[in-house]
């Protein structure tokens, strides 16, 4: 279907507005051991006021009556197995199955809002046609909490259409979540899709690439909800406490990726300086554990640092007292100001 360009206040600055001949979308959704929750994200799925191309479910080597759960819906979803290779992997072949001109993403335990897609296709008929992504707002609910994603980012958007970044980097870097966006499939191609060797953190990796890529169209309407449910053991963030060396250990993976990029002066100072920091937390996970890795890795990030002074005083803080010398040094948000 050919959407006419429209005239848009924010978005048209950017370039001339394209004549989007592809809105078609694929939606992907990983699947590990959910078979609890997978039925209520696949009904959010089937009541888009706006419906997607198609639905492809990838399990990820499941050893729960996934069979079961998915009945209902396999008349509407088309369905991938695979051993279990983690997320990105299942994503990336769930990706490679797509036949949408953007991939959307969904999680197997999270919830879409009904105009998700109708919100996306909304702002991309307005999009220039350099924009590699949409992102949308989301709400994290669990037990005991309720917050917005750019709320957390202390940033505001509008909720009628979508705002134009033109540099997403410093939106993305500290965190993005898939639930809320959508990726032309020719970029993530390029891109190579995930990086399948990271357990977790896969996506906020990905979003640094793809901010180098092109503008985003940015909106605060709420598209998704991201829900932590009671007793899930799978979920990344329990993950994230049962493990915290290698959630670390990823987060300097996906930085180290970026900053190894040659990029303008801006974003290789924003780039080194969240390595710089992420080095530092991981030194402080293996302090207990590898004090000559822990060493090792403080050079590295005091080195690193956009303000080589700053960054050995932290070290050298760290390195002489120990586990008060890493909680003092993070806590005084001076020394990561260049």
């Amino acid at each position: 279907m050919l959407h006419e360009p429209i005239a848009h206040p924010d978005l048209a600055r950017g370039g001339p507005v394209q004549r989007w001949d592809d809105l078609s979308f694929s939606i992907i959704l990983p699947v590990y051991n959910r078979a609890h929750s997978i039925g209520a994200a696949l009904t959010s799925l089937l009541a888009q006021t706006r419906p997607a191309e198609e639905i492809i479910v990838v399990d990820d080597g499941s050893t729960d009556d996934l069979e079961a759960a998915l009945a209902p819906y396999r008349a509407h979803v088309r369905l991938i197995r695979q051993a279990n290779a983690g997320v990105a992997a299942a994503r990336n072949a769930g990706a490679a199955a797509a036949r949408g001109g953007w991939l959307t993403f969904q999680d197997s335990d999270d919830l879409w809002t009904r105009d998700h897609l109708a919100t996306v296709v909304r702002d991309l008929t307005h999009a220039p046609g350099d924009t590699v992504a949409h992102l949308g707002d989301v709400t994290y609910t669990g037990d005991g909490y309720v917050e917005q994603l750019f709320a957390i980012k202390n940033r505001t958007f509008p909720q009628d259409h979508a705002e134009r970044i033109a540099d997403p980097l410093p939106l993305v870097i500290s965190g993005m979540t898939l639930q809320g966006a959508a990726v032309r499939r020719d970029v993530f191609a390029r891109l190579e899709g995930f990086d399948a060797g990271m357990r977790m953190l896969s996506d906020t990796a990905f979003f640094c690439q793809l901010a180098l890529e092109g503008p985003f169209a940015v909106t605060g309407h709420t598209l998704a909800e991201i829900r932590r449910l009671p007793g899930d053991a799978e979920a990344i963030t329990s993950l994230h406490r049962k493990n915290a060396v290698y959630a670390r250990q990823m987060h300097v993976r996906g930085l180290a990726a970026l900053a190894a990029r040659r990029l303008p002066s801006g974003q290789q100072k924003l780039a080194d300086r969240a390595l710089s920091g992420a080095e530092f937390r991981l030194a402080q996970a293996l302090h207990g554990r590898d004090p000559r890795a822990a060493r090792a890795l403080l050079w590295q990030a005091a080195r690193r640092h956009p303000s080589p002074l700053k960054g050995w005083i932290k070290s050298q803080i760290a390195a002489i007292m120990g586990a008060p010398g890493y909680r003092w040094a993070l806590s005084d948000s001076s020394l990561d100001r260049s």
